[in-house]
């Protein structure tokens, strides 16, 4: 029972990943807000800014969050049936890496921002 659980959770993130990015990638925040949508400084320059942003992390989250998905089941995979020690450790470390992934992001989607965006918000192309 606890694998079952555990097995679940790890794959939780991925699936949260794969579904806001692509309802992202087709539909980003009309408007800029405080609630809802990829918000950094840099997103919420202007509408320009922050359509790209979402749109933008929205594609990353889906394949990011495919990988994610495939490679969150193979470690839980392998420990069927052992102790919950065991379990319990490969379920932490899948998730670490998720979290390390998810910020991955944040960073690629700053850097793609900022490839396409002069500091005030402007395109640069």
């Amino acid at each position: 029972m606890f694998w079952t659980f555990v097995s679940l959770c790890s794959v939780l993130l991925p699936i949260i990943m794969i579904l806001v990015g692509k309802y992202f990638m087709n539909h980003p925040p009309k408007e800029i807000n405080m609630l809802c949508g990829y918000r950094t400084c840099r997103s919420m320059k202007n509408i320009n800014t922050w359509i790209f942003a979402n749109k933008y992390m929205g594609k990353i989250w889906a394949k990011f969050g495919n990988v994610m998905l495939i490679l969150s089941i193979i470690p839980m995979l392998f420990v069927i049936e052992k102790d919950n020690d065991t379990i319990g450790i490969t379920s932490l470390v899948v998730l670490i890496l998720q979290f390390i992934v998810l910020f991955w992001t944040i960073y690629l989607t700053e850097k793609a921002l900022q490839n396409n965006f002069d500091n005030d918000g402007n395109n640069k192309k």
